[in-house]
């Protein structure tokens, strides 16, 4: 019984040390994200930037930021490095698309957030893989 246990404490511990290591990554990549938001309001308002080129803008954002999570995770978690980059991008949407929901009132989720879910997914697990 005795080894048992310390085989059970120790994979609690290294399962909390993945699950704090995700978070840590997905606030990093939130920060970005929202500095990177910042700058392109900036730019916008500076230079009265088309639709389209406002939507580049967005994309190129969300897939840097993404791909800085999950190099940040395969950095510190240094296995499954894709696997945890995408699961960690996962996370990224369902935070992304909660607030989008609570902010805008609205439960219903469109075409783009299908693009987004990819582009978090393909992000995470391209930054896991480089980290």
């Amino acid at each position: 019984m005795g080894k048992s246990s310390r085989i059970s404490k120790k994979a609690d511990i290294n399962t909390q040390k993945i699950v704090i290591n995700i978070l840590k990554s997905i606030l990093i990549g939130y920060i970005i994200t929202i500095l990177c938001v910042l700058i392109l309001s900036f730019i916008v308002y500076k230079y009265d930037l088309a639709d389209t080129q406002i939507n580049i803008g967005r994309i190129v954002i969300i897939i840097l930021s993404t791909i800085i999570i999950g190099y940040l995770v395969g950095k510190s978690i240094g296995k499954n490095k894709w696997m945890f980059g995408a699961i960690s991008g996962v996370i990224y949407f369902v935070i992304f698309v909660v607030a989008s929901i609570i902010i805008n009132k609205n439960n219903v989720i469109s075409g783009d957030a299908i693009s987004l879910f990819f582009m978090c997914l393909g992000g995470s697990t391209l930054g896991g893989m480089l980290g």
